[in-house]
């Protein structure tokens, strides 16, 4: 009697077929490699897993690769698991967390503001950060398309938020030049790619899904103190510099006082600036809560040959404030055809987005409800008056907001946008040869914004010139063609090659219109036809061209030995005439060392790659004619047409330079457990910097490649299949990543101070400069300083000094973490399912700027608010505390210093969803497909070691005021025919 005994790599139950004659079987399983054995009593066999059947198919750069096969470093994200349901306004908030080596920040909580992603680090100083964002092959207009009219305007629009999520099928994060290089001169960023979802041959199945939520700030931000609180500290302050310094008159000289005049100055002043009330001031500004609704309807099918998908969503976002709001359409259709002899294939990707967003102001507009929040209105304000009517008799209020009240301001002025995108591919293809196709893409990307600042001559921005209005329109055209030749063949069923040669075309113009006005005759038409004075009009354009050459060779042996080179050749119109053309390449190999024999009996090993790769891509300049001459208009004389130059001719102008090393590997273990680790180096050369020119030529600066920067890190990922053979399944993962980056080469040497920020070589590109604070001395409650002066001997000096003055400012610090990424979890019960992701970061800095002239100023900004931490400061002597005695008028008050550099640490549930489909039993009575209800949110809880801004802040590590971000919970209910 014979005994089959059949061990697998994968815990399953097997079904198998015999075949075979009276001396051998030949064993196969649906998923594993075929094996034959000789016929023995007993048999033991081991089957592999077949990379043919059960490998991942990724989508990487012009085409799909096998992730078995893949030599590069990216990141695949399943759009259905870990965009749906969440509540984003555009997908990539939806990403935080989910891949190693990408972070997303952001500057505003508005709805539709733009984000800062990096993949990597930093890599530049003068040309984008942003990565390059292919959909559907096509690479696209993305990033932030907000324009004003108005100098240092705080408006942002995602031009991303475009698309809709629910239409998203997959994401790639391209992060090495292996996997980035094809796109050559836009791709030392990392590449992002998008596949949208496309009709599944079958019956037509219609979906509509729809959901409604809420939202608040998603932590307390700010927090400073009631109106009991400040009077409290207004009147020690003022008290203290009494008895300290003596009275003021009015050209600010002091007179001792005594005791009782002290206590009257105090009492004084604490009436004058802090009267006792304590109004709510936050309900009366912002909305009690934001609001959110969501209407989608999609519909795909087709057959083996024809196939489409169609949808339709509108969505409506309101803010925290009262002016801020974002809603429009996003619809989309995507259609394939294969001919009968699958000889041809076509198809159409099309997408229309209509979309309106209004903002409020941020920063230290005193239109920014948030700014007025926590700097100019304070508890002690009253809102309204005994009859009910807006309090204007507070002299903050009279000195601020002189024509209207500022919460009925907040309501006047309008900062709208409109955008209009569209986003047309069509492509066709033909199978010339067997295994050799040639592929045709051509698209249009056009993206209008029409943007309003309108101003009303009732309103304190637009009462001194009786209304301003001003128009700003925004088109860009982009046009797009490639076409890829490509041949696929495998020789004596070892030998595989896949060889790619190709050319790209990329126009893109931008034109604007601008047309400023004001004298309106009332509020109601904000026009530039209804104003009576013109005040400004202007009308022009830019435009680039792109022209590449491409090629890529991938060979692997047996699916055991992968060699991968990359060739791109790009010629740009941004560029000087003697660097218009440059190379970009990469080479990477791979060994699936799992397919050697000697590791057939690690029965727990169940796939094992190492990988490596080198290459070289690139970033073009942000302008589009910095290398040449250029003469401007305007320059007029005597009321005659007069031009003058603009700009130094830099004939040498070139790309910035991204050199890329990866080693990494890739495993599964016990068939349940993947681990993917990468160590990178990323160094960019010929960084783009302003660098002194002779003034004889009329300019300070001229643009030239001269700095060097590196960033290198380590990235992990680890998925688990905890449970995955039960009813209850569970998948959780754990993404890790490190980076630090230095500046390694200046122009000269020399550093770059901006502020409180530096460049320096040897240190982080977001390095502040300031001086070093020391605490407060117990004793005397006076602010201490390190001098860090240099003594004669070249040693530095750590002695102490009261006076901030004498300090010397030092690099304080860096944000750059130690370590960031996510923890994912999906888990399902029958018709149950949850999924959960949280984001961290551990080992960050912020620097909190603007606690230094804002809000804790210890006394130097009598009128206007206070943070909560003024509550701890130094009162007498032996108190040990790190906020300074309180003193009005306090003359080291706004002196920068580390005093507000914070460890930055923290955990947030980035995004929950569960939900629960209903019994097919139950809905098939109804002629439904299927039935399902959620719950979902983003943002939901957050635990911070820093709870006076949100964590998720710019990547240089210093908050702004843009209002915060905003947690949001939404409910909602799907159905499907």
């Amino acid at each position: 009697m014979m005994r089959l005994v059949i061990h697998t790599i994968i815990w399953l139950s097997i079904n198998y077929k015999v075949h075979g004659s009276a001396g051998t079987l030949v064993i196969s399983f649906i998923g594993m490699q075929s094996q034959e054995v000789k016929i023995k009593p007993n048999v033991n066999v081991v089957l592999k897993s077949d990379a043919e059947q059960l490998d991942e198919v990724m989508v990487v750069a012009y085409g799909t690769a096998k992730k078995s096969s893949f030599t590069g470093a990216a990141a695949s994200v399943d759009g259905a698991k870990a965009l749906k349901d969440i509540p984003v306004t555009s997908f990539e908030q939806a990403l935080a967390g989910t891949t190693p080596g990408l972070t997303i920040n952001s500057n505003s909580g508005q709805p539709g503001a733009a984000l800062e992603i990096r993949v990597r680090g930093t890599g530049s100083m003068n040309a984008t950060n942003e990565p390059l964002y292919v959909v559907d092959g096509v690479p696209v207009v993305s990033g932030d398309v907000a324009i004003s009219a108005v100098s240092g305007d705080s408006k942002s629009f995602n031009i991303m938020s475009s698309i809709n999520p629910s239409d998203i099928e997959n994401i790639t994060v391209l992060k090495d030049a292996a996997a980035a290089s094809l796109y050559g001169s836009r791709a030392a960023n990392g590449v992002i790619l998008i596949t949208t979802k496309k009709g599944k041959a079958g019956k037509t199945r219609i979906n509509f899904k729809a959901n409604w939520g809420f939202s608040d700030w998603a932590m307390k931000n700010r927090e400073n103190v009631n109106g009991t609180q400040r009077r409290e500290l207004t009147y020690e302050g003022a008290y203290n510099e009494a008895v300290l310094y003596g009275i003021p008159d009015a050209d600010g000289n002091y007179t001792p006082a005594t005791e009782e005049q002290a206590k009257a100055y105090a009492q004084a002043a604490a009436d004058t600036y802090a009267p006792d009330y304590n109004e709510n001031w936050e309900s009366a500004l912002f909305r009690k809560h934001g609001s959110s609704q969501n209407y989608e309807f999609s519909a795909q099918g087709g057959d083996e040959r024809n196939s489409f998908f169609a949808s339709l969503a509108y969505k409506k976002d309101q803010g925290k404030a009262n002016n801020s709001k974002m809603d429009g359409f996003i619809g989309r259709i995507n259609a394939t055809h294969r001919s009968a002899d699958n000889k041809w294939q076509m198809g159409a990707n099309i997408s229309l987005a209509k979309q309106k967003s209004s903002v409020v102001s941020e920063g230290t507009a005193y239109a920014n409800p948030f700014f007025l929040l926590n700097h100019v209105i304070t508890p002690n304000i009253r809102i309204y008056d005994e009859e009910g009517n807006y309090d204007m008799s507070n002299p903050i209020i009279q000195a601020y907001f002189p024509s209207s009240h500022p919460i009925e301001d907040l309501q006047k002025d309008k900062n709208e946008s409109n955008v209009f995108r569209s986003l047309n591919n069509l492509w066709a293809s033909y199978e010339i040869l067997d295994g050799l196709t040639l592929k045709e893409n051509v698209s249009y990307d056009y993206v209008s914004n029409r943007s309003l600042t309108y101003w009303p001559l009732d309103s304190n921005n637009g009462s001194q010139m009786g209304g301003i209005g001003a128009n700003y329109i925004l088109n860009q055209n982009n046009i797009y063609s490639s076409t890829t030749l490509n041949y696929i063949k495998t020789f004596n069923q070892k030998h595989n090659l896949d060889v790619l040669v190709g050319w790209d075309v990329d126009d893109r113009r931008i034109e604007y219109v601008l047309a400023t006005q004001g004298g309106y005759p009332h509020n109601k038409l904000p026009e530039s036809v209804n104003a009576a004075t013109p005040m400004e009009g202007a009308a022009y354009y830019k435009q680039d061209h792109l022209l590449s050459l491409l090629s890529r060779v991938n060979y692997d042996y047996d699916n055991k030995y992968y060699i991968s080179g990359n060739f791109r050749r790009d010629g740009s119109s941004r560029l000087g005439a003697n660097n218009r053309w440059a190379n970009f390449w990469s080479v990477s190999a791979a060994w699936r060392m799992t397919q050697e024999e000697f590791l057939h009996d690690l029965t727990w090993l169940n796939d094992l790659k190492i990988r490596a790769s080198y290459g070289i891509n690139g970033t073009l300049p942000n302008s589009y004619y910095s290398h040449l001459s250029l003469y401007g208009y305007g320059y007029n004389y005597q009321d005659k047409p007069g031009s003058a130059p603009t700009s130094v001719p830099n004939p040498d102008l070139s790309w910035e330079k991204n050199k890329n090393l990866n080693i990494g590997f890739d495993a599964r273990l016990f068939d349940r457990l993947n681990i993917t680790f990468d160590y990178y180096t990323r160094r960019t050369s010929d960084l783009l910097q302003d660098v002194p020119t002779s003034m004889a030529v009329g300019f300070q600066t001229m643009l030239k490649n001269v700095g060097e920067m590196k960033n290198q890190g380590v990235e992990v990922d680890i998925n688990v299949d905890v449970f995955k053979h039960s009813q209850v399944r569970w998948n959780t993962g754990l993404a890790l990543s490190h980076n630090s980056n230095k500046v390694t080469k200046l122009y000269g040497g020399k550093d770059i101070i901006d502020g409180t920020s530096i460049i320096r070589e040897g240190e982080s590109y977001y390095s502040w400069w300031s001086r070093e604070w020391a605490g407060v001395d117990p004793q005397t409650g006076e602010e201490q300083w390190v001098l860090n002066t240099v003594n004669e001997d070249g040693s530095i000096n750590r002695e102490l000094t009261k006076d901030p003055t004498q300090a010397q400012r030092v690099i304080i610090g860096k944000p750059d973490p130690k370590l960031t990424g996510g923890w994912r979890n999906s888990v399902s019960w029958k018709g149950l399912e949850l999924s959960m992701l949280f984001n961290f970061s551990l080992g960050g800095k912020v620097f909190d700027t603007w606690r230094t002239s804002l809000t804790d100023t210890d006394g130097y900004q009598v009128w206007y608010n206070m943070s909560t931490e003024q509550l701890d400061r130094w009162q007498k002597p032996g108190d040990v505390t790190d906020v300074p005695r309180r003193i009005n008028n306090y003359k080291w008050g706004n002196y920068g210093s580390s005093r507000f550099m914070k460890d930055l640490n923290y955990l947030r549930l980035k995004s929950l969803s569960l939900s629960y489909s209903l019994p097919q039993k139950w809905i098939n009575k109804a002629q439904l497909n299927n039935v399902r209800v959620f719950i979902s949110g983003s943002n939901l809880l957050t635990w911070t070691s820093y709870k006076y801004a949100d964590p998720e802040m710019p990547v240089n590590g210093i908050p702004t005021m843009g209002l915060p971000n905003l947690k949001t919970v939404t409910f909602g209910i799907e159905l499907g025919i």
